[in-house]
């Protein structure tokens, strides 16, 4: 009767030391989440700007900018986080989008034989390009 004692309590220890391993590894991996999920590394954020910063500056040729609106389509196509799509709009009013992050295709190109003025804007919570406007230059 005692050896039977005996195995069950070291049944139950095993049970439990299971148990506490398990509990262990979720409490692991949802810390693990939460930091994936936080923020992005400086690296990440510079390489996602350096981009679209290239095509900015006040007399871009037509060309150039042509060249930006296929950057972002492909970007906006391939990138699955939402806050890493670009909009792309034409002039200072955001009402009259030039490329949509949602946009399968490319948009109408500009006139290459025109300049225009380009620049972007910054989201302030994660520091990423988010919008870019482009006017034409008269």
């Amino acid at each position: 009767m005692e050896n039977a004692t005996k195995a069950l309590l070291i049944a139950a220890a095993i049970l439990v030391a299971i148990l506490i391993i398990s509990l262990g590894l979720v409490v692991y991996n949802m810390a693990a989440e939460t930091v994936q999920g936080v923020d992005l590394s400086d690296t990440e954020i510079q390489a996602h700007n350096d981009q679209y910063i290239r095509y900015e500056g006040e007399a871009q040729r037509g060309s150039q900018v042509n060249a930006m609106l296929q950057t972002v389509l492909n970007n906006n196509i391939n990138e699955t986080d939402e806050g890493k799509k670009v909009t792309v709009y034409n002039g200072t009013d955001e009402s009259n989008v030039l490329l949509s992050t949602g946009a399968t295709r490319s948009p109408s190109r500009v006139d290459t034989g025109k300049s225009y003025h380009v620049w972007v804007e910054y989201d302030e919570a994660s520091r990423l390009i988010t919008k870019i406007h482009v006017v034409k230059n008269d």
